[in-house]
Parts: C-alpha cells; sequence; structure tokens
C-alpha cells in the first residue's frame, strides 16, 4: 500500500523507487500484485512514467489513511514499548509527597505527559506489601528494606530534626546533640511500619543500645508531633517534613553536626523491566543528582542501587 501512495506521488517508476529505497523492478512487482488482488488496473504505464487510472484515484485517499493509522499505530507501539506512554502505578510516602519526592513526580509528568501517572499514599511496608502482591509498580520508600525480592534506589538522605515540647529545657537550645536525648522518653512510629529504618534511625540517632525506651507509638508525623506538643516524649522528624507541619506546643530543633539523617529510596519488584518504571528510575537519579548539595533539600546523593 505504501508503494502505491508514492507511486501515486510521485507518477514516476524511478524517483518512487529512489524514495522507498527499492530496486525499480521491485516497486513495479508490488505493484502488481496489488493490482491483481484487487481485480483493477491502478495505473497506466507510459515513457514518462505512470498516470492514476479512475480506480487508482479512488483508492488513493483511502490508501493515505490506511497509512496514517498505522503510523499512528506504530508510534503508539514505540511509546508505550520505551515507557513513552502506558500506565505507572507510584505510592508516595506521608513523609515523602514534598521535597525530591514531589520533584521527581513533578519532573517525570513534564517529560513523560502521554504516561498516566497513578499516585496513591502509603507507608514504607505497606508498599513492601503492595509491590510483593502486584498492586503498585513502584513506591518512595525509607531504606533499608532487607527484602530480597525488591531493588532499591538510594537517592540521598535527608537531616532529622529533634521534636520537643516547647517547654523542654532542650528547646532553649539552639541545636542538640545526641548525648541530651539518651534518657529522654521517645515517641516512635511502630517497628511494623519499616524494621530496617526503625532501626537505622534510632542506631543514627542514638548510637548504639541500649536507646531510649519509647513511651508511646504513632503512625505518622502529625500524630508524633502532637504526642510530643502534649508532653508524651521527644521524636526526631524530616527537616523536610518539620517545615510543613506546625503544631502548638511543639518546637524542631536541628542536631549539631553531622546531623542524623534518614535514607531516601524508591523500590520495585526484583527484575522489574516495566518500561515506564525504567523511565522513572532514570528520572529520579537525574533530580537526586542535581539535587545534590542544593540548600532547599539538604540531600546528600549516593547514587547507587541496593544489591
Amino acid at each position: 500500500m505504501r508503494s502505491f501512495v508514492v507511486l501515486a506521488e510521485e507518477l514516476n517508476f524511478r524517483r518512487a523507487a529512489d524514495r522507498l529505497h527499492l530496486a525499480q523492478p521491485s516497486l513495479s512487482q508490488q505493484v502488481r500484485t496489488l493490482e491483481t488482488e484487487l481485480g483493477v488496473q491502478l495505473f497506466t504505464r507510459n515513457r514518462r512514467g505512470a498516470a492514476l487510472t479512475e480506480a487508482g484515484t479512488a483508492l488513493l485517499a483511502d490508501a493515505r489513511e490506511v497509512l496514517a493509522r498505522a503510523d499512528r499505530a506504530a508510534a503508539k507501539a514505540r511509546a508505550v514499548g520505551t515507557g513513552q506512554r502506558g500506565r505507572l502505578r507510584l505510592s508516595l510516602t506521608r513523609s515523602l509527597t514534598g521535597g525530591i519526592a514531589g520533584a521527581i513526580v513533578d519532573a517525570f509528568r513534564t517529560r513523560y505527559p502521554d504516561v498516566e501517572l497513578d499516585l496513591t499514599l502509603g507507608s514504607t511496608m505497606l508498599h513492601v506489601e503492595q509491590l510483593r502482591a502486584g498492586d503498585i509498580d513502584v513506591g518512595f520508600v525509607r531504606p533499608p528494606l532487607e527484602d530480597p525480592g525488591l531493588e532499591e534506589l538510594l537517592l540521598g538522605r535527608e537531616p532529622m530534626v529533634c521534636v520537643l515540647p516547647a517547654g523542654h529545657p532542650l528547646a532553649k537550645k539552639t541545636t542538640v546533640c545526641p548525648e541530651d536525648i539518651r534518657n529522654e522518653p521517645l515517641v516512635w512510629w511502630p517497628e511494623s511500619h519499616g524494621p530496617g529504618a526503625w532501626r537505622e534511625v534510632r542506631r543514627e540517632v542514638c548510637g548504639d543500645p541500649p536507646w531510649p525506651p519509647i513511651a508511646r507509638t504513632e503512625p505518622e508525623e502529625e500524630r508524633i508531633v502532637s504526642a510530643v506538643a502534649e508532653g508524651a516524649g521527644i521524636s526526631f522528624i524530616m527537616l523536610e517534613r518539620s517545615r510543613s507541619l506546625t503544631i502548638p506546643g511543639a518546637v524542631y530543633r536541628r542536631f549539631t553536626p553531622p546531623e542524623p539523617a534518614m535514607g531516601i529510596a524508591i523500590a520495585w519488584r526484583r527484575g522489574d523491566t516495566l518500561p515506564t518504571l525504567e523511565r522513572l528510575r532514570e528520572v529520579a537519579a537525574e533530580v537526586a543528582a542535581s539535587s545534590a548539595g542544593a540548600p532547599d533539600l539538604r540531600l546528600r546523593f549516593l547514587a547507587r542501587e541496593s544489591t
């Protein structure tokens, strides 16, 4: 069909064959085959080249539309196959909706507007369960996951801040030393929400066990900060989250350098080759690299994949 359209436009076998990158006899054979299949003559041949018959003229408009539709279908298939189009199920954690996570989502949407990005919200361990079950394709997590069925891309580490009751003696300081809080009761999230990160963060802030006693557990940052404001204990949350979470009775203090930090990562099923997932991983690595040292994000980039 494409050979017919090009010959109809050129009305010259040599020029049409050149456009199609075919030998002239091959073009002639293709046109004769099409005429035989249709049972009509599409061209009259002469010394100057060719002329469309009435049947050929009638076929041309429809043939062009068929080719245009085929080209669109092929382009769509290529776009889906390379991750330019399609669908990606991505879930954010409650502590990672802005900052680098938000920047990655925005950059991905800008670069791949034809990808349907299905966004949900959960927790690290919920994401682990959803990934295992095939309910999401990728999730933001607090590493390490310690799950052999999943892979992680560590994007960086975000500083943590200490959360104190407004009347606490440490609230009078401009910065807090980890040694200052070793015997303070702790308001913390349940270990089941992310065992690897749960242990890593406590070790990052408080050093080796014994750790401060956990006086109360809460499922997410807003409830943690509210519990601190009520006097249930102290806690620590991510710097980025503290900037948008203001609760009367609670104050934030930075730690003295080197500041303890928590990892930020994305995770997916090991061996998953979904094209849109490949594109997201590329965007995530680029955004993390460009954010390294940025004062607003304060991320230390660790461009590596966990094994």
